[in-house]
């Protein structure tokens, strides 16, 4: 699994309880895969994928299938998730 440097400094800079949100969807998804079982994800474009971690924070990241390589690419708030 890749976390941008950008986004592990935008990591720290979140409240705790996201912070904790982030680590276990992290952990899920290094267990499970793109989709991992007890989170909302929508697939966006053909390899995008949006985690909701609370009604107002959001996670995106792009997976491929056939190794199974996950890329975080933005973890924040909603206004911002889709710039």
């Amino acid at each position: 699994m890749l976390v941008r440097k950008d986004v592990e400094k935008g990591i720290g800079k979140l409240p705790d309880l996201i912070r904790k949100l982030v680590a276990e969807a992290l952990d899920d998804l290094a267990a499970q895969g793109p989709w991992p079982h007890g989170w909302n994800v929508k697939q966006i474009g053909s390899q995008g994928y949006r985690l909701r971690l609370t009604y107002r924070y959001r996670m995106r990241y792009a997976a491929e299938q056939r190794v199974l390589l996950i890329q975080v690419i933005y973890v924040g708030h909603r206004k911002d998730a889709y710039e």
